[in-house]
């Protein structure tokens, strides 16, 4: 399946699920392009989706339902399970969409070594093409190691990250069982996580994953895309 055109929204689905160890060649950074015909800007054929954030908050089990398959391994645990940084593939239209898992790297306890060795391996995966960066936290917690977040992911991937990350707050059902509105969540939420949405310019996502629901990984697609138009129009 891919992006289904309707009068009012332009749907964009995975087509075929490409499991993999190692970044196939693509090509050159500067390959081709396809048009987006209602915003006339240029995407690149190949783009990636880096989801970072700590243990336990739901990043491989986020990846599988936006691949709507299960190449990533997620269950509960008291210990991490993600130790290395994993990619699976897609296609979206005409183009690919990498999604890269990674390990925790905003651990305090981490390894300095460690930690950029992670960090050195999401960036190469991410050579292909240009990045979108999903910061993964659970609604339904926000705890001390995510206060400082921001910076933290500013010290592994530089500052201009926060323009080209999306923050995506899993555990989507705890909300609907308190028959609270995501709007009314991020209205309320602690002044701590508000600066923290605040400094992505607001741009988040909710996901339930545990089912399968379409529009929350339309709405994610659909707010990446356009992170990635608007950095090939600062290019062109």
């Amino acid at each position: 399946m891919g992006c289904r055109q309707s009068s009012n929204s332009r749907r964009c689905e995975p087509e075929q699920l490409i499991t993999t160890n190692a970044r196939p060649d693509y090509g050159s950074q500067t390959g081709p392009y396809t048009t987006e015909p209602q915003a006339g800007r240029r995407t690149p054929a190949i783009w990636n989706i880096v989801l970072l954030g700590m243990s336990g908050s739901g990043k491989s089990a986020s990846g599988n339902s936006i691949l709507r398959e299960k190449p990533f391994i997620s269950r509960p645990s008291s210990k991490p399970i993600t130790s290395e940084c994993q990619v699976a593939e897609t296609k979206v239209n005409d183009f690919h969409v990498c999604v890269i898992d990674t390990p925790d790297i905003f651990d305090d306890d981490i390894a300095p070594s460690v930690r950029d060795k992670h960090v050195k391996k999401c960036k190469q995966l991410c050579e292909s093409g240009p990045c979108v960066y999903v910061l993964v936290m659970q609604a339904s917690r926000f705890t001390d190691g995510e206060r400082n977040i921001i910076e933290k992911l500013e010290k592994a991937f530089a500052s201009k990250v926060r323009k080209q990350t999306i923050i995506l707050f899993t555990r989507g059902d705890d909300l609907r069982q308190a028959e609270m509105k995501f709007e009314d969540f991020l209205r309320t939420c602690q002044p701590e996580l508000k600066a923290i949405i605040q400094k992505c310019d607001n741009r988040c996502v909710l996901f339930e994953n545990s089912r399968q629901n379409d529009s929350q990984v339309q709405k994610l697609l659909e707010t990446g895309m356009n992170l990635i138009q608007n950095q090939q129009t600062l290019l062109y």
